[in-house]
């Protein structure tokens, strides 16, 4: 399989070639260190390949990194290597969910779309709860439940500086999670937060029948101010998958986008449907 280039990958070899070029060392030095050709050095500083923990230690030694570093290119190298494929309990702080984090803290603007639960960022605490202790079987009995709450938290502390648009199946909005009390206030909160000017909540109502996501779980899409491309996320029970693969990216963009203005109501006719449905919760 040919290597392809990826956000987190690029990240490491933009670092280690920021490194490389302080130090004075050329591709002369590489070979001589690792002998691998200049190609092989070319195509990791842009993000194709990530070098052996045992290279990155050598590339780091010849280019007189600091403790700091180390540290950061270690971290770097941790993300590169996720590949999401291996089903991991504990989805809150696999290394994948952390990747993920960090890469949303990076973001301007989160595009999500969700089938059966309310997007993370939305999530009231009591809602949050109750679908980590559903989740349980899924998760590592060793994290509690109020770290959990404390990891949420932190991430919605970027909401307001954030581009979120959420779209969210109709299914969400019925399904009773935590109870009636818990969920009227989860609708409550996706009400009052779609009122803010950056971020717009969509509802895909039942009407609308079959939809290209729907056979999965969620997918969220990540954007950059920097140069840097969107990136992907699918998140399932207990872990999750980046989606590196350019044409794969775009597929998925393009599949919001028709979801937005083709499927989902409109950001008002939602906000109608999410109070009607918050209201029936009242009234039995």
């Amino acid at each position: 399989m040919a290597a392809v280039q990826t956000r987190r990958k690029r990240k490491l070899g933009q670092f280690l070639n920021a490194l490389r070029k302080r130090a004075g060392k050329t591709e002369v030095d590489y070979h001589a260190l690792t002998r691998k050709t200049q190609s092989t050095l070319s195509r990791m500083e842009n993000g194709y390949i990530s070098p052996s923990w045992t290279e990155l230690g050598a590339l780091l030694g010849l280019y007189g990194a600091t403790d700091a570093e180390r540290r950061e290119a270690e971290a770097l190298w941790e993300d590169a290597k996720q590949d999401g494929t291996r089903l991991v309990y504990a989805a809150a702080y696999t290394p994948e969910a952390r990747t993920y984090a960090r890469q949303e803290a990076d973001a301007t603007e989160v595009r999500t779309i969700e089938m059966i639960v309310i997007p993370g960022l939305l999530q009231t605490p009591a809602y949050a709860a109750a679908i980590r202790l559903a989740g349980q079987r899924f998760m590592d009995s060793s994290v509690s439940v109020e770290q959990v709450a404390a990891a949420l938290a932190n991430r919605q502390r970027r909401l307001p500086g954030l581009r979120l648009h959420a779209v969210i199946d109709e299914a969400a909005l019925h399904r009773v999670v935590g109870g009636r009390q818990v969920m009227r206030e989860q609708l409550s909160h996706l009400l009052d937060t779609g009122k803010r000017d950056n971020v717009v909540i969509q509802v895909i109502p039942f009407e609308a029948g079959a939809h290209g996501t729907m056979s999965g779980g969620g997918a969220t899409a990540l954007r950059f101010d920097d140069s840097d491309p969107s990136a992907v996320y699918l998140e399932y029970a207990g872990g999750g998958k980046w989606v590196d693969n350019p044409a794969d990216v775009q597929k998925y963009l393009l599949h919001f986008e028709e979801m937005v203005n083709e499927v989902a109501l409109s950001p008002k006719d939602s906000a109608s449907l999410i109070r009607k449905t918050a209201t029936a919760l009242k009234d039995t």
